[in-house]
């Protein structure tokens, strides 16, 4: 089943038709909310889910794309208000055959898309997703308990991939600043 079956992709406001006074009363959503969007996702928002009617604003649990990184996630309660630019897109899908957690891992990390996107961005020097290859690519749904779990399972991940690397640097701070009290203490 196309992607456009079981989604409407409602693309964001281009950023030249805004007026100087829109430019200065919102906020733009930007990758790196989408990047915190992924990886600060916790059980209240994934209770939370549902489609907002709005076409530029996120909203909590809207599901944004951007074309640029080609990455989806959900909207956290932090970033909701924030008006999407022409490089991302909101998605309303019907939920009672697709869940948004569960989408935003086939269109992030699915081999079966992967495979697809690869395809239909074939030739191009900056490798981007457009509307158009996104409501043409194919995927395979099992059923809504199956992709609730497997997106839970996602989204989890990527939180728990993101604590890691916070604890990371925050071990290489500690250590480094032991390291440069003791080569002092050594003078």
């Amino acid at each position: 089943m196309k992607i456009n079956e079981v989604a409407i992709i409602k693309v964001g406001q281009n950023v030249s038709r805004i007026s100087d006074e829109g430019l200065k009363e919102h906020i733009f959503y930007t990758f790196d909310d989408l990047n915190f969007d992924l990886t600060h996702i916790d059980d209240e928002y994934l209770k939370q889910n549902r489609n907002s009617q709005s076409n530029y604003l996120t909203h909590t649990g809207d599901i944004v794309v951007s074309f640029v990184g080609t990455k989806a996630t959900v909207v956290t309660e932090d970033n909701q208000g924030k008006l999407l630019n022409q490089n991302f897109a909101k998605i309303i899908i019907d939920e009672s055959l697709i869940d948004p957690y569960y989408f935003c891992y086939i269109l992030n990390e699915s081999n079966q898309i992967r495979k697809q996107k690869l395809v239909l961005m074939q030739g191009t020097n900056l490798p981007k997703m457009t509307p158009s290859i996104l409501k043409d690519l194919n995927v395979n749904l099992p059923n809504l308990q199956k992709q609730s779990l497997i997106g839970r399972a996602y989204f989890n991940l990527c939180k728990r991939q993101y604590l890691l690397k916070q604890q990371s640097e925050l071990e290489e701070q500690f250590f480094l600043k032991f390291i440069q009290k003791t080569d002092v203490k050594n003078d």
